[in-house]
């Protein structure tokens, strides 16, 4: 029982947090897009290998029946994700908003539950974990210096990460290329 509780716990905790950086993420033209896919195609690619039995075997990874039946959603998602880049890259003529980013983060959260390869998500989330990290960064240092000093002095010229970049002159595109390719990265670590 006590397992269950802890598991559950921990199940929540990771859709919550992976959501939230997900959403912290989608702030410029296709930042988000183009970071989910790379993170989506080695789930997808995960879940496959976990649902044959051999494979699973020869990798040493946990066999876990008809798991390879998620690839067709995992590929569907990409799918979907692609097409919606298609208008969503820079100058973007549809936004996802909160309720799109949400749910990617929450697919893919849930997605890594399912396979059991949950805690490879800080590694193929890296960049919604960097982004969160400098939010959480940025708050705290001006709640420290608001209770010390009684004068609000910020960690960063602004947070999430791609809008200190922005700040600093970088153009949107290269932003979210310099993401993507950090993304692919990860993704292939």
């Amino acid at each position: 029982v006590l397992t269950w509780l802890l598991y559950i716990a921990v199940a929540i905790f990771v859709v919550t947090a992976v959501s939230n950086g997900a959403n912290l993420t989608d702030g410029l033209d296709g930042l988000l897009t183009t970071v989910s896919v790379p993170i989506m195609l080695v789930l997808g690619a995960l879940a496959y290998l976990s649902g044959h039995i051999i494979y699973a075997d020869y990798l040493n990874i946990m066999y876990i029946p008809e798991s390879a039946e998620l690839v067709v959603f995992a590929a569907a998602m990409c799918g979907a994700l692609l097409g919606f880049l298609w208008w969503n890259s820079f100058p973007a003529q549809i936004f996802m908003g909160d309720t799109g980013s949400l749910s990617i983060g929450g697919i893919i959260a849930v997605f890594a539950l399912c396979i059991r390869k949950e805690l490879l998500l800080p590694l193929l989330c890296g960049v919604f974990l960097v982004e969160a990290l400098s939010v959480m960064l940025q708050v705290a240092s001006k709640k420290y210096s608001m209770r010390r000093y009684g004068v609000d002095r910020r960690m960063f010229r602004m947070a999430p990460l791609h809008h200190r970049s922005q700040k600093g002159g970088m153009f949107e595109t290269k932003i979210m290329m310099r993401f993507m390719i950090v993304s692919i990265i990860l993704a292939a670590l």
